[in-house]
């Protein structure tokens, strides 16, 4: 059996995915922005959330290793852009939410942000747009489910 990468929907969305997130790097840097792609959807992530999470719920909503989520938040803390907090229901519970300054900060590169996705998007239709989020939904939980059960596609 020959492995062919061009029909592989994984192999399409991780170049489409590395487009984007270099584009988005070259975006942010042009606009004086310190930190990385990655750093800034932890920040989106949290605004988007509107209240502080547990660092395991973000590190699940965001799809990465706690330990990397971590590492991001160190930075964005030192920068003063996300603060930690100890939960109310569980001292050993450890909540991060964004700052004033951090929520505001976000707000100027959002527009960007959208620029690059509408660019990103031009020639394809509402149908054709919500169609590949539906696949791409289903293709995350098919695969979720095989994590789940210890089966390594």
């Amino acid at each position: 059996m020959q492995f062919d990468s061009e029909s592989s929907p994984g192999f399409a969305i991780g170049r489409v995915a590395y487009l984007i997130r270099s584009e988005m790097a070259s975006v942010l840097k042009s606009a004086g922005w310190p930190f990385s792609p990655e750093e800034t959807q932890t920040l989106i992530t949290l605004s988007d959330a509107g209240q502080s999470l547990r660092m395991n719920e973000l590190a699940s909503l965001m799809i990465r290793d706690p330990t990397t989520v971590k590492r991001q938040l160190d930075r964005l803390v030192d920068q003063k852009f996300v603060e930690r907090s100890v939960s109310n229901e569980d001292a050993r519970i450890v909540m991060v939410g964004l700052t004033r300054r951090g929520e505001q900060k976000l707000q100027t590169v959002l527009p960007l942000l959208d620029d690059l996705r509408k660019t990103t998007l031009k020639g394809i239709s509402k149908s054709e747009l919500e169609a590949t989020q539906n696949v791409l939904r289903k293709m995350q939980k098919n695969v979720t489910k095989h994590i789940s059960k210890g089966i390594v596609l």
